[in-house]
């Protein structure tokens, strides 16, 4: 392994700890486009498959997304035509997020991407996971103010409030940094492995 990819290394894994997640997105894309593409997608796998099990208990009917993640994920295809106008039928915490995820996973092997659009769409798989994993732990013990939050008709100010009382909250911060560290591991050994 190189000196720049150990340096984007650690880069990665102080901005986790710091989360600071420009710095996080962009320092994984650069390591991303290190692997073959169908490898990187192999990073996000392991958060799909943990909040797929999530998914399924609240929308059983849905089978639909664990077709579109095994066939990205086992066969490195998707359909050209994505459900995306579905996203709004699945509104419990951490849903949206991890269907723009399993969306963006599911562009990254298509084959009218080039390769750079296709590691831009990994990193931003990863990147809804992770969100997704946090609203869902967040949020599932604060229905209601999930429900404020989401409501159209609920003043900027008190939206603004929920989600900085989200995101500064200890444990959403403690969860952050562990799945972007653990996004890191992964990645470390997927490139020691190449």
């Amino acid at each position: 392994m190189n000196t720049d990819i150990q340096t984007d290394l650690a880069r990665l894994r102080i901005s986790a700890q710091q989360r600071e997640w420009t710095t996080s997105q962009d320092t994984l894309k650069r390591l991303l486009a290190q692997l073959d593409p169908l490898i990187a997608v192999s990073i996000a796998a392991p958060l799909y498959e943990s909040f797929l099990t999530k998914f399924e208990s609240l929308y059983p009917q849905a089978k639909w997304v664990r077709e579109i993640l095994l066939t990205v994920i086992v066969y490195g295809s998707a359909s050209d035509d994505l459900p995306v106008q579905s996203i709004p039928q699945f509104p419990s915490p951490g849903c949206a997020h991890f269907l723009l995820g399993v969306f963006d996973l599911a562009r990254s092997v298509q084959s009218i991407y080039s390769e750079f659009e296709k590691y831009s769409h990994i990193t931003n798989a990863i990147s809804h996971v992770i969100l997704a994993h946090l609203q869902y732990d967040h949020f599932r013990y604060r229905p209601d103010s999930y429900a404020v939050l989401r409501d159209e008709s609920t003043p900027l100010e008190e939206r603004e409030r929920l989600q900085f009382n989200f995101w500064m909250s200890q444990k959403v911060a403690q969860a952050d940094t562990a799945l972007w560290l653990d996004v890191a591991n992964r990645l470390e050994k997927a490139l020691n492995d190449r």
